[in-house]
């Protein structure tokens, strides 16, 4: 009796850990905030067209893990809901390519969780170039310079975001990965809406 006992206690708590490790679920009260620096650049024209006539975005997501995959899944996802392009991710860019670009840059530390208690200090840099020459992108990174473009119909952004994140209640591990994809994404997809919008 005692041994059935034990092996249904044991079952419970492995179901229970299972879940909070596979399953997508949250129900948690976070405060999270950005810090976060973003550059543009624009043809001071009036963009028509969300993405004049390239309706493809190649995206390249630079780092590893849960929050990476997570993030590359939210930010198809918002951009093609704000009618910003048709996003495709690509594992590099091709030196002749010529099609707007998003280079996504995820930092360390990640996130640290527990089923009762997530924080995360994560550092994320991104760049996008309607031209797909993201040369720029480096050359502010190592100078921490504005680089303008001498084309002016090319629309670039940069932005450094700082997200620090503390959550408390019921969180699984997934969920909480695609809780904070789901900020960082917004916060990208905003800055891009304002580039094309300004």
């Amino acid at each position: 009796m005692k041994n059935r006992r034990l092996w249904s206690w044991l079952g419970g708590v492995l179901l229970i850990s299972a879940a909070f490790l596979l399953l997508n679920f949250r129900l948690a009260v976070s405060s999270t905030q950005a810090e976060k620096l973003v550059a543009t650049t624009d043809s001071g024209e009036d963009m028509s067209t969300p993405m004049q006539g390239n309706d493809r975005i190649s995206m390249v997501l630079v780092g590893e893990g849960p929050l990476v995959r997570a993030l590359g899944k939210a930010l198809t996802e918002k951009m093609n809901e704000a009618g910003i392009g048709d996003v495709e991710l690509v594992q590099g860019l091709e030196p002749a390519n010529r099609r707007p670009v998003l280079v996504v840059k995820v930092g360390k530390p990640g996130p640290i969780w527990t089923p009762f208690f997530a924080m995360s200090e994560v550092p994320i840099h991104a760049g996008y170039a309607s031209n797909g020459e993201m040369a720029f992108m480096e050359i502010i990174e190592e100078t921490h310079m504005s680089v303008g473009s001498p084309d002016h119909s090319v629309l670039t952004m940069y932005g450094e975001y700082a997200v620090k994140d503390r959550s408390l209640g019921l969180i699984s591990r997934p969920g909480y990965h695609h809780y904070l994809a789901d900020y960082l994404a917004q916060e990208i997809v905003t800055a891009l809406k304002d580039l094309y919008s300004a």
